[in-house]
């Protein structure tokens, strides 16, 4: 059994983790920023008695987020996957940017899985086969710019740019403490983001990456890849 913490875990693609990893019998410690009002996720409680718990998270205020580690500390002794899940999307044109909002994205898709990487390592380093997993976006990738075009959006696009840089960073960070990173897309995905355009189920999505998070060893730490595992260049 694994022990899995899990940010942004009250919809969509984070919820569909939290779902997975129960199924298959892991423990999971599902975050988010307000547990009262995550109704699906808490219905998984009585489905998945003793293997789920839920805690509060804003991963864009630091003092929430060494809160929730404090609080799954005494839940835990040790982590073995930590899925940066959470993120935020703001779309506006050139012309409507605004420093305010630019900050807000960055906080809540840049700084903050850098700093639940950092309240969280004690419990990483305890781990079996620790793994840290940043969920970015093709996006991210100045590579395939001219290929996307003008789709994503200023701020969005540069703070999962930005994330995969810190994903990089950290992969050096934490080579030797043995915690493989991580820079995981999860493709264009059917969620209030993504749109019922896309072209995958958050099913699809995450039992993808969950396989890719389950062979990955030291050799891939600090690579970025698609959901079907092929390495993206950025």
């Amino acid at each position: 059994m694994k022990t899995v913490l899990i940010t942004g875990a009250n919809r969509g693609i984070g919820l569909e983790f939290a779902r997975q990893y129960l199924e298959s019998g892991h423990r999971v410690l599902a975050t988010c920023r307000k547990p009262r009002k995550a109704e699906t996720l808490s219905k998984l409680l009585a489905l998945h008695d003793g293997l789920l718990s839920i805690h509060q998270m804003d991963v864009a205020d630091e003092a929430s987020i060494e809160a929730a580690a404090r609080a799954v500390g005494e839940d835990i002794t040790e982590l073995d996957i930590l899925i940066n899940n959470a993120g935020i999307g703001i779309w506006k044109s050139f012309e409507e940017q605004e420093m305010e909002e630019l900050v807000e994205v960055f906080r809540a898709n840049s700084a903050g899985p850098l700093l639940v990487a950092k309240s969280f390592l004690p419990l990483l380093c305890k781990g079996k086969r620790p793994l840290l997993a940043n969920i970015t976006s093709g996006y991210g990738s100045i590579k395939l710019r001219d290929e996307f075009g003008t789709a994503g959006s200023y701020s969005y696009n540069a703070s999962k740019a930005a994330l995969n840089m810190i994903g990089k960073m950290l992969a050096f960070e934490f080579k030797a403490r043995g915690i493989i990173v991580i820079l995981q897309s999860p493709g264009w995905v059917k969620t209030d983001m993504g749109g019922q355009g896309a072209e995958l189920t958050v099913e699809q999505s995450v039992s993808s990456m969950i396989e890719i998070f389950d062979r990955a060893t030291m050799n891939d730490s600090g690579k970025f890849y698609d959901r079907t595992g092929s390495e993206t260049p950025w």
